[in-house]
């Protein structure tokens, strides 16, 4: 049982062109310090796909495509900006305050006034001081803390704490297998449902209609399983619920908030679904978990990224465990995030964000629901109840079920019955060769060879021919074919082998030409299709208006491979001002750009005519001043004053460099906002991104570079909309000289009023439309 809790409530605010953290109440009193993001947006959203295994089947609108970093490293950065100055000696006074009497200390973060930093992992904060990761421990619990309209009374549960669970799998999203869910779920909990804790309903109607009747009934918790994700365009976070015909139905939280509303002993929500807890960055209570909490629901658990099965198995079962347990939802979710971070030595145990709504408990058990089991009974129970679902999936050959049971009983048992063995039986087994293999039944290359020969074959005028053994004696072994004896001299062929290598050879030029004009137009023809397009960029579009460029959705994406025909049809656009060093630049200094677009990249080629190419040297943030194409990129800046600042956290400058130093000849770095001497937001800092595939050739008139940036590392974490407006320049780099002596000599620019100084004011940037074809 944990102890009662003394609150550390400190908000993010606004603060000038920053921010700052206030210690709003606590046990030292109130504090101020200023607060500082130690990362750039692009190494948020690099961290959010990072924690964790890659499931099969993602529950995330959007594939992630990177994983594992430093997640000390991250925690150890983030609180160190976080409790800082006042803020961190009001945070250690209060931690010896709390032990002196006797009581942990809750830290409650409130983001109301900064939407933009609720995407932030703050469930990964590291004390360095205490030498652990905050939430790891009942005695520091981490909850976020959002004001509702209304608290509805705590609700005292007597056992069962009954669970309304729906397994939304549209027939139009990646496929979730709901019978596998389903099994998953029942398998994870079945020792809490026998033992009489817990109770699930699951519901077999997935709408919005099939829950309101649900909810007739009473119910402790909802638990829901499936997709989820941010709609950019309705600026609000979503459920993916099922329609009458099975078809998709996205369903805002303010709209699943109305049902779950009147549902009077509902008191937590469980959104197993990726995303769940992600906001506009603009509006606190966008996203589905910040609008459940704040219709009144006192409690709910959203998942801020994908999760696994492994992990999903460990949440569920420990967090209904420790619920039934007595333990209040704070230190209930402590546990699960202990018994998380020490099963399998996984990392996705931040992934799950608890959100709150004052200081009472949501639950209230009686003390005949604290069950008093001895634990190791409990644990026994646990892995019967997996290992038995696992055999049952394994009889009815669902391997994919079995699996993640199977891994999680050899985790906490490695030495039960046959676990080993099955796990080996159910394992997808290692890559074969490339050495090819004959399958039973098919031939050969030889022997295809061989039958080609015997195809070829034809008979002289006037001869009878043997019939070729067929390799099947009923009175004998199989015998292989037997090739025709050889025949002295040349054979005639009759006139129908003539006509029919002369049709063949005409089909080959038919193909040859086709293929060629296909090669030629197939790229236009690609960005006018309609459903390709929708896929590749979204169903919608919105108008937007007068902009200096037009760039299309790429419904087959370039490949950065150094051959760049990928953009054969794509329109080309001017970076021919010479904006610096316009008296020394060489002749025959000219470039030309072309980009695309879709949900996952911005793409983006050049070819430069540059008589001398002079690979960058030093440190990435200087690579400007050598061979280079680079370009500020952030959000519309139509609205802006002429002398608006950069905008930190959304606006960058990319490089992509010439390099010597790899076999693709280029290298990319992003520099994002800081403070110069003067105080001043400048492109201040960057360093190279590998998350950015480049890749350079030489030409005979200089070179050629194409570029997969990942909107990530362009400083966004939602993907852009069609008919959405970035400011954006292209900027080329020629340098001259070598070791000390190595300079900018010229830029050139698609923008002729771009300077220094007008580098860091985005309301003189250029803008470009994302459309379907540019």
């Amino acid at each position: 049982m944990s102890r009662d809790y003394l609150d550390f409530d400190v908000a993010v605010t606004p603060e000038g062109q920053g921010y700052a953290a206030r210690v709003l109440a606590s046990p030292a009193g109130e504090a101020s310090a200023p607060f500082t993001l130690p990362f750039a947006a692009t190494d948020l959203a690099a961290f959010l796909v990072a924690v964790g295994p890659p499931r099969v089947s993602s529950r995330r609108l959007a594939p992630a495509e990177a994983r594992v970093v430093d997640v000390k490293e991250y925690g150890r950065r983030l609180g160190e900006a976080l409790l800082s100055g006042d803020v961190g000696r009001a945070f250690r006074d209060s931690l010896a305050a709390a032990s002196a009497s006797d009581h942990d200390l809750r830290l409650r973060l409130r983001l109301d006034l900064v939407p933009d930093l609720d995407a932030v992992p703050w469930e990964y904060l590291y004390d360095t001081g205490l030498g652990r990761f905050i939430t790891l421990s009942q005695e520091t619990p981490v909850v976020r803390l959002l004001d509702a309209l209304e608290r509805p009374p705590v609700v005292t549960v007597d056992a069962p704490l009954r669970v309304l669970v729906m397994i939304s799998s549209p027939s139009d999203m990646p496929a979730l297998a709901v019978d596998r869910e389903e099994q998953l779920l029942r398998a994870t909990t079945g020792d809490l449902v026998e033992s009489g804790r817990v109770e699930l309903t699951v519901l077999e109607d997935a709408t919005l209609g099939g829950l309101q009747r649900a909810l007739l009934d009473d119910f402790h918790v909802f638990h829901f399983i499936g997709h989820g994700g941010f709609d950019a365009q309705a600026q609000e976070g979503v459920l993916v619920l099922e329609r009458a015909d099975g078809t998709a139905h996205r369903v805002s939280g303010a709209r699943l908030g109305t049902l779950l509303h009147d549902a009077r002993l509902l008191q937590l929500a469980v959104l197993n679904a990726c995303e769940g807890a992600r906001t506009s960055g603009s509006d606190a209570f966008s996203g589905v978990a910040q609008a459940l909490v704040r219709q009144g629901l006192p409690a709910v658990v959203a998942m801020q990224t994908e999760i696994s099965d492994r992990a999903a198995l460990v949440f569920s079962h420990e967090f209904y465990y420790f619920l039934t347990r007595g333990l209040g939802i704070d230190a209930a979710m402590c546990e699960v995030r202990k018994a998380m971070a020490v099963s399998d030595e996984a990392s996705e145990w931040g992934t799950a964000v608890l959100l709150r709504s004052g200081t009472e408990q949501p639950f209230s058990f009686t003390g005949a629901s604290v069950a008093t089991a001895d634990p190791r009974e409990r644990g026994e129970s646990r892995v019967e109840s997996l290992y038995a679902a696992a055999r049952v999936a394994l009889e009815a050959n669902a391997t994919e079920t079995a699996l993640p049971l199977l891994e999680q009983v050899a985790a906490e048992h490695p030495d039960y019955q046959d676990v080993t063995a099955l796990l080996d039986r159910v394992r997808p087994a290692e890559p074969a060769t490339d050495r090819p293999v004959a399958l039973a039944g098919a031939p050969t290359d030889a022997t295809a060879a061989r039958q080609e020969v015997v195809t070829e074959t034809v008979t002289e005028p006037g001869t009878q021919t043997e019939p070729e053994p067929t390799g099947s004696d009923p009175q004998g072994p199989p015998s292989s074919p037997t090739p025709p004896a050889p025949r002295e001299g040349p054979s005639p062929k009759p006139r129908g082998v003539h006509l029919g290598r002369w049709l063949r050879l005409g089909v080959l030029v038919v193909l040859v030409v086709g293929s060629y004009v296909a090669w030629r137009v197939l790229p236009s023809l690609l960005q006018k299709a309609d459903p390709l397009v929708a896929a590749a960029c979204g169903s919608s579009s919105t108008d937007p208006g007068a902009t200096t460029f037009s760039v299309g959705c790429a419904p087959v994406a370039p490949v950065v491979d150094g051959s760049f025909d990928d953009w054969r049809s794509v329109t080309e656009h001017d970076a021919d001002a010479a904006v610096f060093g316009a008296a020394s630049r060489r002749a025959g200094l000219t470039a030309t750009w072309q980009a695309l677009w879709d949900h996952d990249a911005f793409y983006l080629h050049a070819v430069v005519d540059d008589p001398l190419v002079t690979p960058v040297q030093g440190a990435p943030a200087a690579w400007w001043n050598g061979d280079a194409v680079s370009f500020e990129i952030g959000p519309d800046p139509r609205a802006l004053s002429r002398t608006a600042p950069l905008r930190a956290g959304r606006d960058v400058h990319v490089i992509l460099a010439v390099s010597a130093d790899s076999d693709r000849r280029a290298a990319a770095d992003v520099n994002v906002v800081g403070r110069n001497s003067a105080g001043r937001l400048v492109f201040a800092t960057g360093s190279a991104r590998p998350g950015i595939a480049v890749v350079a050739r030489a030409r005979d008139t200089g070179y050629e570079l194409e570029a997969r940036l990942p909107w990530a590392e362009l400083g966004r974490s939602v993907a852009p909309q069609r008919g959405e407006v970035l400011g954006l320049n292209v900027n080329v780099s020629d340098a001259t000289g070598a070791g000390p002596d190595w300079r900018l000599r010229t830029m050139l620019s698609s923008n002729p009023q771009r300077t220094g100084a007008n580098q860091n004011a985005p309301a003189r940037w250029q803008t470009v439309a994302l459309t379907d074809a540019g």
